[in-house]
């Protein structure tokens, strides 16, 4: 387990470990490894070349298997790290059964962590939660390659971060190593936990994390809406609104404990927010940097790291970002930090170390991306941001192994649920995969997953590059940039239509089918225009002028009805800040105003609240609209209908009008007939599989749920 500060430790359970006689035939952990290829042509020759023996060639010949499977089997190998490639008669392979790789001499090699079995291990199966204060721990004890069975009274729970059960009872079977544990007392919220067994003679596991979410129903990322907090941007440190900063490019003085004030408000929460995604807390540069466009910087964004792990003293202490931790937590919200494994600034102590050492892309910052000859196109994997932010080269194993625990670090020290990872097509998909194997290994179980979100901006079509980093092995989550560009086409612009956003959406769940990934919904963000000023076409030009704030009930409307699509379709809505009341702002940095006073808010923004918290209440209510499958019921250039579904039955309706005024009359195979209610009007209708017409207004959504639902308002 990495170094950890605990937070109100405290021993649970059962003593120290103990020598006592030994047991026969109990369960082992897996040693060495075993490599498995399958070949195409059964006459193949087969060899697996490995650094265990300093890549000698020809290697290891895999042996014949059944069903045309071949075999290697490795059992003296040492504890850590081991790389490999597979000989296919002459031609060199990845392992395609395991998706985490490094380099080798420039070379793309499999990459795994061989165990150490000199000592035992427990596996986490199963956490069982509710709302009670109750929960249970499933797990398994792995004896050691000295196949000694496990102690059953030194099963030992210590808290690291969270709630704390007031008592634990713990009962373990040595023939079988099956431990199992039943808490009581857990106040609502997570607790993070520690496990450590010991066998009977005395040899202790390595610590296992266990995380125990006591809340009503099991978390799903399907569930998530997030909101992306810009800290230096949102709230002062008591929680009132910020002043703008004197410069666009500086800082405003917001800070982490203002996001624990909007935690402990409710006002988050009334959205329907139940996942936070904090901009990056590493420390950074002071003074202010030039940027592309001319202008002078400062680092209040958190993009440029100076420190790997250290927090940035101007937005948070270690108290305060504990303190919105223990809120959140305590309130059923998950906290996603955001990650940046793609650079560092110059003064960071890896670029003052190791400029000359090949851990960097260039020694000379020569190719920034986008200027004279350096192209995005043909340089996205080496290019520098800009002249003082070098690209980490990730083909090194230091630089791969080091910023891999730099990332676990802010999961571990301060309690997260997951990462957004910066700029990931900027770096190999070995870098993604590693980080999100080491997170995994680390923290999940059956009952929990840490989320890897990952920026991958891409434009409305490039639907490979998304496809190429999703998966279990890679990224659960990316932004669906493909829908956003659809969204602010046909809503925003006018220059799509309903047609072209439904076959977006279609494509999409087509494309990642299969990967379990759950993609995050955005109608902006912090690189874009916000989507109402794009509505009200006062996105051009310089933006360093600031957009008004739009005025025309249009533009209100336009943008709301992307609200609703967003907390309507497949995936986990991300809100960022200021989109709930509708913020105006051209792109960077005018995308980036401080979060106004709820005193200069006009009614158009209040409305626009007041929809998003009614979208938020019905989506918190309807497992259909969290969790249900998109069917398209009818499609035109003006109209939008699909319907959400689950395989238990429950349905809801959503109706998507642009600027026509004529009401739609169109047939909604499957759906059952009856009195349904809209959720946003109150309106009740019938609707039947035959001909029905629904009524609306131009530039409106209407979401519909069964009058017996108990998300019927």
């Amino acid at each position: 387990m990495h170094a950890v500060a605990p937070v109100g430790l405290l021993a649970l359970a059962m003593g120290a470990c103990s020598s006592q006689p030994a047991a026969s035939a109990v369960p082992q952990r897996s040693c060495g490894l075993t490599v498995w290829y399958r070949p195409t042509s059964p006459a193949s020759v087969v060899q697996v070349i490995g650094s265990w023996d300093g890549w000698s060639q020809p290697g290891t010949t895999m042996g014949a298997a059944q069903d045309g499977w071949r075999a290697a089997r490795f059992d003296q190998l040492a504890p850590g790290p081991a790389e490999y490639v597979i000989v296919d008669d002459g031609d060199t392979l990845l392992d395609p059964n395991v998706g985490t790789t490094a380099f080798h001499q420039g070379e793309e090699v499999t990459w795994v962590q061989i165990p150490d079995c000199s000592v035992p291990a427990v596996q986490v199966d199963a956490v069982s939660a509710g709302a009670s204060g109750a929960a249970s721990i499933d797990a398994s004890f792995l004896a050691s390659e000295f196949g000694t069975a496990l102690d059953p009274s030194r099963t030992t729970l210590t808290s690291v971060h969270g709630a704390t059960p007031t008592s634990v009872e713990s009962s373990g079977d040595p023939s079988t190593g099956k431990i199992h544990v039943d808490l009581a007392g857990l106040p609502a919220g997570k607790a993070t936990l520690s496990m450590t067994a010991c066998d009977a003679a005395g040899r202790i596991t390595p610590p296992t994390m266990v995380t125990v979410w006591s809340e009503p129903q099991p978390w799903d990322w399907r569930d998530a809406v997030v909101y992306e907090v810009m800290v230096d941007r949102y709230r002062a440190r008591d929680g009132s609104a910020l002043a703008p900063p004197a410069s666009m490019g500086g800082r405003a003085g917001g800070q982490v404990a203002g996001v624990t004030h909007a935690v402990e408000s409710g006002e988050l929460q009334a959205l329907g927010v139940n996942t936070l995604w904090l901009t990056p807390l590493y420390a950074n540069p002071d003074g202010q940097w030039q940027g592309l466009d001319g202008h002078e910087y400062t680092s209040y964004h958190g993009y440029w790291p100076a420190e790997s792990r250290a927090l940035e003293s101007a937005m948070t202490s270690e108290g305060d970002l504990d303190a919105l931790l223990a809120a959140a937590h305590a309130r059923g919200m998950r906290v996603l930090y955001d990650v940046v494994p793609h650079h560092v600034h110059t003064q960071h102590p890896y670029w003052q170390q190791h400029a000359h050492d090949g851990w960097f892309q260039q020694v000379d910052g020569q190719c920034v991306c986008g200027v004279g000859s350096c192209s995005w196109a043909e340089d996205e994997t080496s290019c520098w941001f800009t002249t003082y932010l070098p690209s980490l080269d990730w083909t090194d194993d230091s630089v791969a192994s080091t910023v891999t625990s730099d990332v676990l670090w802010w999961l571990d020290r301060f309690d997260g649920d997951g990462v957004r990872i910066d700029a990931v097509p900027m770096m190999p998909r070995a870098a993604i995969r590693r980080i999100a194997w080491a997170a995994r290994a680390e923290y999940d179980n059956p009952s929990r997953r840490t989320l890897m979100l990952g920026e991958n901006y891409t434009g409305q079509s490039d639907w490979a590059s998304l496809k190429y980093f999703l998966g279990p092995t890679g990224l659960d989550s990316e932004f669906h940039f493909p829908l956003m560009w659809a969204l602010r086409g046909a809503l925003a612009q006018n220059d799509e239509t309903m047609v072209d956003v439904d076959a977006t959406i279609r494509t999409g769940e087509e494309t990642w089918s299969g990967s379990g990934a759950v993609m995050g919904l955005i109608l902006d963000n912090h690189d874009t225009s916000r989507f109402v000023t794009l509505a009200a076409g006062q996105d051009d030009g310089q933006t360093w002028t600031p957009a008004p704030q739009p005025t025309d009930p249009a533009v209100y409307g336009r943008t709301q009805m992307a609200l609703a699509m967003l907390y309507t379709l497949p995936g986990a809505p991300v809100l960022y800040y200021g989109d709930e009341v509708a913020l105006a702002g051209k792109s960077d940095p005018d995308s980036r105003r401080v979060m106004p006073d709820e005193s200069a808010l006009g009614a158009l923004q209040t409305a626009t609240r007041d929809l998003v918290r009614t979208l938020g209440k019905a989506r918190a209510c309807s497992d259909a609209l969290r969790r249900g499958t998109y069917r398209m019921l009818h499609v035109d250039a003006e109209h939008l209908v699909y319907a959400r579904e689950t395989p238990g039955g429950q349905v809801a309706v959503v109706d998507v009008q642009r600027a026509t005024t004529a009401p739609l009359s169109a047939s909604l195979p499957g759906i059952p007939a009856g009195s349904w209610v809209d959720v946003l009007s109150g309106r009740t209708l019938s609707l039947s599989p035959e001909l029905t017409t629904l009524a609306s207004d131009p530039f409106s959504v209407s979401l519909y749920v069964p009058a017996h639902s108990p998300c019927a308002p």
